[in-house]
Order: C-alpha cells, then sequence, then structure tokens
C-alpha cells in the first residue's frame, strides 16, 4: 500500500501570465488566495489593476509579483501551476526547485502541477526539481490574451483532465478538480493521464506547425490542401504511440480528426508565437515524437519535416540574440533542451 500524502488547498501560485495563467488564476481564485508571477511589466500592472479577468466568464483578484522567489513573500503556497510556454520549464525549474523545501504552507505541501502542451512537460518537471510532487493537466480549451489584458477563450470542451502517477496523489487530483470546477473550469481526475497526454499531444503535433507554416486556423487547415499533411502526421503519431504501449482506445484516428474538425474556429498557439517572433513548441510536440520513435527504432519523417521548417523560424530568435542554439534547437533563456531526433 503506497504511503498516505496529506494535502489541503491554500494559497495557490501561478507561474506565467499569459492567457492560460490568467484564466487560470481567475478560475481559481474564486476559492483561494492565488498568487501570479509575471514578469511583463505592462500586464503586471493590468493584472493589479483589474484583475485576472477570463471575458464573460470569471475575475480574479490575485497578488501580482515579478519573480518565482517571490512566491515565498505571502506566506508560502500550497500548490504551483506551471503555466508557462514549455519553452520554459528548463529556467523555472531551476527557479523553483531551491524553493521548494521553504514554499509549503503546511506538511506535504507544495504540489506542482503542469498546466501545459506537450507529451513530456510532467515528467521533465519531476525530473529537473527531483521532486515527484508533480501533476500532470490535459486541457481541452484554448485561450488568447486581447489587446486589454483580459483572457478570452477560444475552444472549450469540458472536462479537462487532471492525473498523477503515483496514485497516492490522487486524492489532492481531487481537490485542485473541485476547485478548478468551482471556479468555472471545470475538470475531472483520470485514473491514468497518460493516454490523454499522448492524444492531445498527437493532435497538437499534427495540427499546429502546419497550421504556423500556413498561417491558417485549423479550420483553414482542414479546408486546404495542407489536411493531407496533417493526417501523415497523425498516423506516425498514432503509430509511434502504438507501438509505446499507450492505449489510446478505439479508432484513434477518427477520433483525433473529430478533435480538429470541432476546433475548427480555434487558431494554434503555435501560429501566434511565429507571427510574434517567438520560439515556438515544437520541442514539446513533434520533437517528443521524434525522440519516441527513435527510441523505438521507428521513423517519424513528416514530423521530422515539419520540426525543421519550424526550427527556421526558432533559429531567427536566436538570430536576434534572445535565445541560445543548439544541436537539437533553442536551449537557453527561457527555452528547453529539445531532445535529440534519434535515441
Amino acid at each position: 500500500m503506497s504511503e498516505v500524502f496529506s494535502w489541503r488547498p491554500g494559497r495557490i501560485g501561478v507561474i506565467g501570465a499569459g492567457a492560460m495563467g490568467v484564466s487560470l488564476a481567475a478560475a481559481l481564485g474564486q476559492r483561494a488566495p492565488v498568487t501570479i508571477v509575471c514578469r511583463n511589466p505592462a500586464r503586471a500592472a493590468f493584472l493589479q489593476r483589474d484583475g485576472a479577468i477570463v471575458r464573460g466568464k470569471a475575475t480574479g483578484r490575485p497578488d501580482v509579483v515579478a519573480r518565482i522567489a517571490d512566491l515565498a513573500e505571502f506566506g508560502g503556497v500550497s500548490a504551483v501551476f506551471v503555466a508557462t510556454k514549455t519553452t520554459a520549464i528548463d529556467a523555472v525549474a531551476a527557479e523553483l526547485r531551491p524553493l521548494l523545501p521553504t514554499l509549503g504552507d503546511q506538511p506535504g505541501a507544495p504540489l506542482v502541477v503542469s498546466f501545459q502542451n506537450g507529451i513530456e512537460p510532467g515528467r521533465q518537471l519531476m525530473e529537473q526539481l527531483g521532486d515527484p510532487r508533480v501533476l500532470r493537466m490535459v486541457l481541452n480549451y484554448g485561450a488568447r490574451l486581447a489587446a486589454d489584458g483580459a483572457a478570452e477563450i477560444t475552444l472549450s470542451r469540458p472536462p479537462h483532465a487532471i492525473g498523477c502517477l503515483d496514485p497516492k496523489f490522487r486524492p489532492a487530483c481531487r481537490e485542485i478538480a473541485s476547485l478548478l470546477t468551482a471556479g468555472g473550469l471545470e475538470a475531472a481526475v483520470v485514473e491514468d493521464i497518460e493516454p490523454l497526454v499522448w492524444i492531445k499531444g498527437i493532435a497538437n503535433a499534427a495540427m499546429n506547425p502546419v497550421a504556423a507554416l500556413t498561417n491558417a486556423s485549423v479550420g483553414e487547415v482542414l479546408d486546404s490542401p495542407a489536411r493531407a499533411i496533417v493526417g501523415r502526421l497523425l498516423d506516425e503519431g498514432i503509430a509511434v504511440a502504438t507501438r509505446e504501449g499507450i492505449d489510446l482506445g478505439r479508432e484513434p484516428a477518427e477520433r483525433l480528426w473529430s478533435m480538429l474538425a470541432s476546433a475548427r474556429a480555434h487558431t494554434p498557439s503555435m501560429v501566434e508565437d511565429i507571427r510574434a517572433g517567438r520560439a515556438s513548441e515544437v520541442g514539446q510536440l513533434n520533437r517528443q515524437v521524434i525522440a519516441h520513435a527513435g527510441r523505438l527504432g521507428m521513423e517519424a519523417p513528416t514530423h521530422e519535416l515539419v520540426t525543421a521548417l519550424i526550427d527556421a523560424f526558432d533559429w531567427r530568435v536566436f538570430q536576434r540574440g534572445e535565445a541560445a542554439w543548439g544541436e537539437a534547437g533553442v536551449v537557453r533563456g527561457y527555452q528547453t533542451i529539445l531532445p535529440q531526433t534519434t535515441a
């Protein structure tokens, strides 16, 4: 029998003040005090003045700090949600790791929750933090920040899933799901989060880079000749997951096409990243599929192709001096180390 892990909700920390972080702070703020880490001075000023706003849904009044270290200012936190882009995992983990022993405002706290896209961010946080208290969420919604700083939901298919690798953390998952649901962000605990992680990861890896390369919404990609490329990416992703032993359920291709069709009006965040000249999350999407394929002795040529094309945009970020570039991609300056394409 696994040991008992005692956890109760208290103050919640949110790292990241993009659309997802703002919407998370607004939802959690309905039932718990929230501290949000925001590095952007203009956005921090908006949050301090008007709060965390989700247009037409909720408004929270989080405390706003500029650094992860400042999370300790309010007596610690019971949980820390990492709501940054996955390109920030390295830097976030480096700043958060030394704080974990002092951030807890109760025995057994704080938990860390990966509120991010991709196949590996939860495991990556667990490894880099050197701490097993990492939960994972799979989100079925998308959001963007409006010009006034409010978050606008562009896609919502609740419930959103939360899970853990160690069952002793499942009661804490239930508590967090209740907090989110009470705040209008319906969440449910799942016993095995990995299949949902892969389903979402395969869908994003198939659609997001194609939409970014064609500067299009999901619907525009589905209605264009680029739909064929999405199909190849889906097939490769399903094959890798199946060989990996992930149970994707019956007719996974049909399920994935249905998911994409339900998101026709949505514009993936990778499109916004490329438009804004920011580094993309291709490392936690396509490169993860490629890495798993390599370890299994498989090939994922379409994923390799679109990754190389997206890397050309990320390379421009490096050229402007905003990040360091390594053999496998962008590696520093709030960027994640991208895995090699072979085992």
